[in-house]
């Protein structure tokens, strides 16, 4: 863990860009902050000489110049401060309305004080920063030295089948051991990064490893409340899934909350449906997602009806955006980028092959490429701090012009992870419904029927985990959330409000 005296701080960003230095009139790379949040007053204060403010006078954001390097993650900033830094950002924060500054603390990120509230708030939806900060190397603006922000271990174990093996997932600031990982038996899995075994009990040496961690009592912010424990977050009760169902229910003895739709299940004839191996367990709740549930409780879906997979090749929209620069010979033009997060998922570019490949390698390598767009500021596309490999290509030379296409996408895009909290993308098309359809089949472990298109596609929206991807140049590109937990309950939400219907079929068997 951090110590005492230092507290992990996250600040929210979109993304560093080249701008003007008023002062020397030169081309500076700048991170661009919120015009009336704290962000970049708290730069300024921590980083004292380090930091520059190079904001033109028309700007409507403010740009910030550092001289040291600096952790982003997500489109956060991610520093380490002292105690008394800590007293200075908390000042400044308190003097603004929206602070969009978070503090690391109790294995959670919570938001500072501000104008309205003044002390340490949880944060509400996706207001804030979701990732967890273990095992990332911060910097600190006293020292300049990076060092892991999050020093415990912890050991996550899933097992999903009682007949097999369980996976245990080691995270946090395994760099130190890992020899003794490898000796155990331990792999290192790149898309998760983290450490993972598998198992029915885990080695003792590596138990070792998370022991003065789970020892350890969590302190919590001073002033700051308890997170509150929900005991059962069961969509609805026995009655009234028996209503929903229109199927008598089995009532379970005492023991921990079970979705009632399982039951419902065990008591159905054999259908030709996926069998689960356990009974899921109810997905705690998400604020947005019950926001959704509530807005959407009175509005009326039309059954999809049998979904069919549109067939043949579909046009990507392409428009001339601007010139991609990043020291190669050859110009190189731009017909389309998508940017999620300060992260580059799609790239459309066409030029002389050898400067396309040497943009292609850039990206790959985890540099930075500017795009100068022709009616706008120029931007920096990356595919994020200390990230490689990310992107597939998609290449066709034309000999006789002198001319190579290529398509990059992100790996987000291509090999979508259902394994865990992420992210995909879907291009917009004639049947994208159905191919939302399929990922959330793909992520939660109850049944999804082709009738449910229209309310996955609608609800998912209003709840937000359905939305428009930040792109240029004619690009239509969706993202998707892949939190199965905020799926199922927008799922089972539909059913308890009568939105959507199991079809006969799934309870009569036929």
């Amino acid at each position: 863990m951090a110590a005492e005296n230092e507290a992990i701080i996250a600040l929210h960003t979109y993304g560093s860009h080249r701008v003007v230095d008023p002062r020397t009139h030169q081309q500076v790379s700048a991170y661009k902050m919120g015009y009336t949040d704290a962000t970049a007053e708290v730069l300024l204060t921590v980083y004292g000489t380090q930091a520059h403010d190079v904001s033109s006078p028309q700007a409507a954001y403010r740009y910030i110049q550092l001289d040291m390097p600096v952790t982003v993650r997500y489109g956060y900033l991610v520093l380490k401060i002292t105690a008394p830094q800590l007293a200075q950002v908390e000042a400044i924060t308190r003097r603004r309305l929206r602070p969009a500054t978070y503090r690391w603390q109790a294995e959670q990120w919570w938001e500072f004080p501000n104008d309205r509230q003044g002390a340490y708030s949880e944060i509400a939806g996706r207001s804030g920063p979701s990732f967890n900060p273990a095992g990332l190397l911060v910097t600190s603006p006293t020292t300049q030295e990076k060092t892991a922000a999050v020093s415990s271990i912890s050991i996550e174990r899933s097992q999903h089948d009682p007949n097999k093996p369980a996976w245990w997932w080691i995270t946090g600031d395994t760099y130190p051991h890992r020899e003794l990982l490898k000796g155990q038996g331990a792999k290192f899995s790149g898309r998760r990064k983290a450490w993972y075994w598998v198992g029915w009990e885990l080695p003792s040496a590596i138990q070792q490893l998370a022991t003065p961690a789970t020892n350890e009592s969590k302190p919590i912010p001073q002033n700051l409340p308890p997170p509150t424990i929900q005991i059962s977050d069961d969509p609805c009760s026995l009655e009234e899934a028996a209503a929903i169902l229109g199927l008598p229910l089995k009532k379970e003895p005492p023991g921990p909350a079970i979705n009632p739709l399982w039951t419902a299940r065990q008591n159905m004839p054999a259908t030709p449906l996926e069998v689960m191996d356990t009974p899921p367990l109810a997905p705690p709740k998400n604020e947005q997602v019950e926001q959704a549930l509530e807005t959407i409780k009175h509005r009326q879906f039309k059954p999809s009806g049998t979904a069919v997979p549109h067939k043949g090749l579909i046009p990507i929209g392409q428009q001339y955006v601007g010139e991609l620069t990043g020291s190669v010979t050859g110009h190189v033009y731009c017909f389309g980028y998508a940017v999620h997060e300060g992260v580059l998922v799609y790239l459309n570019m066409g030029g002389p092959r050898m400067a396309v490949e040497a943009i292609r390698a850039k990206l790959s390598k985890g540099d930075i490429v500017n795009l100068v767009q022709w009616d706008g500021p120029a931007i920096e596309l990356t595919a994020g701090e200390n990230q490689t490999g990310m992107y597939t290509d998609f290449m066709q030379h034309i000999p006789e012009a002198k001319f190579t296409s290529c398509i990059l996408a992100h790996e987000w895009v291509v090999a979508p992870n259902y394994g865990g909290k992420s992210t995909t993308f879907m291009f917009h098309t004639p049947d994208e419904q159905t191919k939302l359809k399929h990922h959330v089949h793909e992520l939660v472990k109850v049944p999804v029927f082709d009738a449910w298109v229209s309310y996955l596609w609608e609800a998912g929206q209003v709840a937000m985990l359905v939305r428009k991807t930040r792109t240029g140049g004619a690009i239509d590109l969706w993202t998707i959330d892949l939190d199965a937990d905020a799926w199922t309950r927008l799922i089972t939400g539909g059913l308890e409000q009568r939105a959507i219907m199991l079809p006969m079929e799934s309870i009569t068997g036929v």
